[in-house]
């Protein structure tokens, strides 16, 4: 019987419900200090060029201008935007090698006088040959990114031509593998550059005192790597850079690293006035990663009973200028929730001249999601089995190991998989022309990683919490949750407390699904040791066994004897004068044990055979996810990743003509508006684990992963046509119908 509970897995309104409607929560732009400056960044026009000359000197003459910046004011100290090759610095220095890359920085007395000193700013280029197709890049004597990459440091594996960085994977003997089988199945995918879509644009400011310290308010994911960034290549202690993070109005992973703060920060150095930024829009598609197009061959070989013998991959991910995440996507999820015995597989990150691949929503999964669960559908028809029987015949189950060789635990993909089944309209398929239907499923982990936490009872009875997760999708008012669960409070009486990297605990980033896994089950040993100290404290008071005391209405009692007791209020009052000091909890980790989730995805559609258009009529989605500490906030991350995967499937395209962006804003690139979203279904599946608190395991990833197969494998269902390249916009699924009925 499932256990019931006073405060987790009830649906409570989000702590910051009422600052966020009434417009009291402070974002980036919102920061003004006395005095402050504004900032404007000039960048490059050129894919790949050589910088011969900048000339500022008209710029630096503009009424209002007091300080502009190059990379010749910037110490010469490269970093990583991954933590592996440092490959970059802040500013362009010799050469440029994507179009928007910062060329200079001007800090003026409002944002207009910034704009026109940018614009009198004159550069001298001398263009270099540059590649722009991730798979020319690969080819030997294609034009170089990076002419020194032998020389920078870190390491990822493979470095040669453009190639920074190759992951491999094997599993088993490939070629008895293939030999076994009575079907080979082979296909190539690609995905479509995408921007991450996020309503507020990047923001930010900075102060340095006249001691040199520095302050940082800014909008991000991950405020101790922003510090660590920012001390480490302006050569400043750790402990002289404090970042304010602010609230986010959308990240999805984009806004997990450094964007425009260093150059606040030198500007304040140079002018000693506090500097503010507010990027523009088109400066948010062009100068802050998105993702870059992934190439994908998966070649399969199967019985003809269904059973997966071996599988091989050949993933090449565009990394963009710059190094950025997801290349080692295409190894971890190359064979998907499946049991596969006989694999190998290489992953490729590739430089090209075009903006650095960025985060969003998992780096570099969705791509591959959209391989292998089309490549799935592919070969259940080449063996005449139901797509759906197929992946349920081949799922991992308890007990078996993933493909990095972790076991299997305790999970729900089987039941997730059923319910997605009964749940949809599999299986009373409609008789209409141009209707279709499709499955995907697909695999993440909960998130590990640094987290710490303190828990403390105010003399009120009331309860502060201190961690350094950042708030971006409702997470503080899960870990309100777990806390007054834990102590026995109501949760209006749990407050998380404002924080930064001075006073807050460190703390990994929020994103890649591990606040709730992690920085939940740190909160709630906080929490457990702030409890076990009432109880202490308590039995000294009622002069009782600590093992007899219970809390319940906010009181501590004696089991069996309510009367005698103490309310939280009073033992609280009574702690600071106690021989064990005032109550408070606290708990740091770094790693928690293996904890997969699943989703599984099954959309209706119906195509205009005329226009090429597709409609989602209905959406059903499944994900074993553990517990639902708060319903609410789980249903928000499922059905908000759900648009975002239909956007990725139907609309939205990153375009990129030699390198520049065309179209980078709001208006011209398309995302899903609420006419689009389709009628959902949510079914969450509670597998609990046995490491996350109350038995939770992460959300927020995969929503945004199954939809663009789905709607593809629906796509083929409905007109017998494949499309394996994104997005499926009417031109390609017109031209595709032509084709069929011309018999091409």
């Amino acid at each position: 019987m499932a256990t019931t509970y006073a405060v987790v897995g009830k649906r409570v309104p989000r702590v910051d419900a009422v600052d966020k409607a009434t417009g009291r929560s402070i974002y980036g732009s919102d920061i003004y200090l006395p005095g402050m400056l504004h900032c404007k960044i000039l960048s490059s026009t050129q894919a790949h060029a050589k910088i011969k000359k900048i000339d500022f000197s008209k710029a630096l003459a503009v009424p209002g201008v007091k300080s502009i910046i190059t990379a010749a004011d910037v110490p010469d100290i490269m970093y990583g935007t991954v933590g592996n090759i440092r490959d970059r610095s802040f500013m362009a220095r010799d050469r440029v090698r994507f179009i928007g890359e910062p060329v200079a920085a001007v800090a003026a007395i409002d944002e207009d006088v910034a704009e026109y000193a940018v614009s009198l700013i004159e550069v001298e280029y001398e263009p270099l040959p540059a590649v722009f197709d991730v798979l020319e890049a690969m080819k030997e004597g294609a034009p170089l990114v990076h002419e020194k990459l032998q020389e920078y440091e870190g390491s990822t594996g493979l470095r040669k031509g453009n190639i920074c960085s190759l992951l491999t994977a094997t599993r088993g003997d490939m070629d008895a593998g293939l030999s076994e089988a009575d079907f080979i199945v082979e296909g190539t995918y690609r995905s479509q550059p995408i921007n991450q879509g996020y309503m507020e644009p990047m923001a930010c400011a900075a102060e340095v005192e006249p001691s040199g310290r520095v302050t940082i308010w800014t909008t991000t994911q991950a405020p101790y790597a922003i510090r660590n960034t920012i001390a480490e290549t302006l050569q400043l202690p750790m402990n002289r850079v404090k970042v304010i993070p602010l609230e986010i109005g959308g990240g999805f992973g984009a806004k997990l690293r450094v964007s425009f703060e260093a150059f606040c920060v030198i500007l304040s150095q140079k002018t000693g006035r506090p500097v503010k930024m507010i990027s523009s829009r088109e400066e948010n598609f062009t100068a802050i990663g998105p993702r870059l197009e992934c190439v994908a061959t998966i070649k399969t070989g199967v019985k003809k009973d269904g059973t997966i013998t071996a599988r091989q991959v050949h993933a090449v991910y565009d990394t963009g200028a710059y190094l950025g995440p997801g290349v080692g996507a295409g190894v971890g999820h190359s064979t998907g929730p499946y049991r596969v015995p006989n694999f190998k597989a290489e992953s490729y990150a590739v430089y090209t001249n075009k903006i650095w691949a960025g985060s969003y929503r998992a780096s570099g999964v969705a791509d591959m999601v959209f391989a292998v669960e089309s490549h799935m559908d592919e070969v259940a028809a080449c063996i005449g089995m139901d797509p759906f029987d197929f992946r349920l015949k081949n799922i991992l189950e308890e007990g078996d190991r993933s493909l990095t060789g972790e076991v299997i635990p305790t999970m729900g993909l089987r039941e997730m998989g059923e319910a997605a089944k009964t749940g949809s309209n599999w299986n009373t398929r409609k008789q209409e022309d141009g209707w279709g239907i499709g499955v995907a499923f697909s695999d993440w982990k909960s998130g590990t990683g640094a987290s710490t936490a303190t828990v403390s009872l105010n003399e009120d009875g009331t309860v502060s919490v201190l961690t350094g997760t950042v708030d971006i999708a409702g997470s503080d008012t899960s870990l309100s949750q777990i806390v007054a669960e834990t102590i026995g409070v109501p949760f209006e009486k749990v407050v998380m407390a404002k924080k930064d990297t001075d006073a807050a605990p460190f703390n990994g980033p929020t994103g890649g699904s591990r606040v709730i896994y992690s920085a939940g089950r740190t909160v709630l040993q906080a929490a457990q040791d702030a409890k076990e100290k009432v109880l202490r404290l308590a039995a000294d008071v009622l002069e009782a066994n600590q093992d007899d005391l219970e809390v319940v209405n906010e009181r501590v009692q004696v089991k069996g004897s309510p009367d005698k007791g103490r309310s939280l209020a009073e033992i609280a009052r009574l702690s600071s004068s106690s021989k064990y000091g005032s109550i408070m909890g606290q708990a740091a980790l770094s790693q928690l044990p293996f904890a997969p989730i699943y989703n599984a995805v099954v959309v209706e559609i119906k195509v205009d055979k005329e226009t090429g258009m597709i409609k989602v009529l209905n959406f059903t989605q499944s994900q074993d996810l553990g517990f639902a500490i708060n319903p609410n906030s789980v249903e928000g991350q499922m059905e908000g990743g759900a648009v975002q995967a239909i956007g990725r499937a139907l609309y939205e395209n990153f375009i990129f003509d030699k390198g520049k962006p065309v179209n980078p804003s709001l208006t011209t690139y398309l995302l899903p508006l609420a006419l689009d979203v389709p009628p959902m279904s949510t079914i969450m599946i509670e597998s609990v684990s046995k490491e996350g608190a109350f038995g939770a395991k992460a959300v927020a990833e995969p929503p945004g992963f199954g939809a663009p197969a789905a709607i593809a494998n629906a796509l083929y269902n409905a007109t017998g046509i494949r499309i394996r390249d994104l997005p499926l916009s009417p031109d390609k699924v017109r031209a595709a119908l032509k084709a069929k009925q011309s018999g091409s």
